[in-house]
């Protein structure tokens, strides 16, 4: 049952890549049937979720096309992780951490990008340090799922370092015993 629930957890990051490759043919959809109340509400849906990590990626020169193979790729490699964590322990730590910064930057920009809301409006010497939370269920959703993901890469991390050392403590209190 623990194994389980920490794959189920490990996967994750693969969701929040898989939900950009559909952000991305979404956008493909749009171009091939911008006539289609499906294609505009699946691209409407998931927008304020990842409108930022994948804006960033299409300054890069990287089109639909691109985009829906890098996220579709990520996502491959993020299942493979999530069933072998032990074997690519770093891989997974930066794979699910990616897609926790991304999922945090795009909400952050979306929790700003509001009408009336100027820094003028603000008190001197005021710094807004609130977490900034989507309002689509759906990323308040991948957040709390990748950041789980990420708190287990910790995990695994930490268990991985205090193993030796215990073995070492160990070793070193049976050779002081003789």
């Amino acid at each position: 049952m623990r194994f389980l629930v920490l794959t189920f957890v490990r996967l994750g990051p693969a969701l929040v890549y898989a939900i950009g490759a559909v952000f991305a043919a979404s956008m493909l959809l749009l171009a091939m049937y911008p006539s289609s109340p499906f294609s505009w509400a699946l691209y409407l849906t998931i927008l304020p979720v990842l409108r930022l990590p994948l804006m960033l990626l299409s300054v890069a020169g990287m089109g639909p096309w691109e985009l829906l193979a890098a996220f579709a790729s990520m996502t491959i490699f993020g299942v493979y992780l999530a069933f072998h964590p032990k074997r690519f322990l770093r891989a997974g730590f930066v794979h699910a951490h990616v897609a926790l910064l991304g999922l945090v930057l795009a909400n952050a920009a979306a929790s700003t990008a509001e009408a009336g809301r100027s820094g003028a409006s603000l008190p001197d010497g005021y710094i807004d340090w609130s977490l900034p939370l989507p309002t689509a269920l759906l990323g308040t959703a991948l957040i709390i799922w990748a950041a789980l993901a990420c708190v287990s890469t910790h995990a695994a991390i930490i268990r991985r370092i205090r193993i030796p050392a215990s073995i070492g403590r160990l070793l070193a209190h049976r050779a002081s015993l003789h």
